[in-house]
C-alpha cells in the first residue's frame, strides 16, 4: 500500500498490462476486460494509481491520454526490472503511438507477438543481408492459425518507407516467403494503393488492412 491506496487484483492486472505493452489507454484497458464498470470508473481508479506513483499519465499532442508503469508498480508485481528501464519512462509521441497501435492490433486479432529472438529464429534461413533488412524495421511477428505473420504498421510513415518494407520482405528466400504472410496496416487509401503496387510482383503472401486512425 502506498499513498493510502490498497492494491487490488484488478490493479495488479493494470500493472501487468502496462508491463506487457509499455503504454496503454483507458480504451485498451477496458477492451482487455480489466475494467467492466465503464470509462469514468476506470479513469478514476487510474488516477488513484497515478497519485500513489504506481503508474504515470501523459498526453499525446492531439490530446489522447495514455499510461505507463513506474518502479513502484513493478515492485508491487515483484518484477525484476532495473529502475532505469525505459519501461518506466514516457517517450516521443511517435514511439508511444507505435506501441498503442501494436496493442490495438493485437487486441483486435487476439494474438501475442513473438519476441525479437523468436522472430530471428523463425527467419534464420535467410541470408544475413536479407535478414538484416527485415529485422531492422519496426515490424512485429506473430502466429495466427499456425501461420507466421509479419505486421508492418503505418505510424504516420511515408509511402516510401512502406514500399521499402515490401522490398525487404520480397528478398527473403522462397522457403520463408511460402510460410510467411505480411500484413500491412494502413490508415488511408493512398497508402493502401501504394502498398498494393509495391507488392504486386514480390512473390509475397500479403494482406493490406485499412483501419481508422485514432491518435
Amino acid at each position: 500500500m502506498a499513498g493510502g491506496v490498497i492494491i487490488t487484483e484488478r490493479d495488479k492486472q493494470v500493472l501487468l498490462f502496462l508491463a506487457k505493452w509499455r503504454f496503454a489507454t483507458v480504451e485498451q484497458l477496458i477492451k482487455a476486460d480489466i475494467f467492466k464498470t465503464g470509462r469514468k470508473r476506470c479513469y478514476n481508479r487510474l488516477l488513484q494509481l497515478c497519485k500513489s506513483r504506481y503508474i504515470a499519465a501523459n498526453r499525446l499532442a492531439r490530446g489522447q491520454m495514455y499510461y505507463h508503469l513506474l518502479p513502484d508498480g513493478a515492485e508491487t508485481l515483484e518484477l525484476d526490472i532495473p529502475w532505469y528501464s525505459r519501461l518506466f519512462k514516457s517517450a516521443s509521441d511517435s514511439t508511444v503511438v507505435q506501441y498503442l497501435v501494436w496493442c490495438d492490433y493485437a487486441q483486435a486479432r487476439k494474438i501475442d507477438y513473438l519476441s525479437s529472438k523468436q522472430a530471428f529464429q523463425e527467419l534464420s534461413q535467410a541470408s544475413y543481408d536479407a535478414l538484416r533488412r527485415v529485422i531492422k524495421g519496426q515490424d512485429r511477428f506473430y502466429y495466427q492459425d499456425d501461420i507466421l505473420h509479419a505486421l508492418v504498421a503505418d505510424f504516420g510513415l511515408s509511402t516510401k518507407y512502406l514500399s521499402e518494407r515490401a522490398a525487404a520482405y520480397g528478398k527473403l528466400p522462397a522457403a520463408i516467403k511460402d510460410r510467411l504472410t505480411v500484413v500491412f496496416l494502413v490508415f488511408n487509401d493512398t497508402k493502401r494503393h501504394a502498398v498494393a503496387r509495391s507488392v504486386q510482383h514480390s512473390g509475397l503472401k500479403v494482406k493490406i488492412l485499412k483501419a481508422k486512425w485514432k491518435y
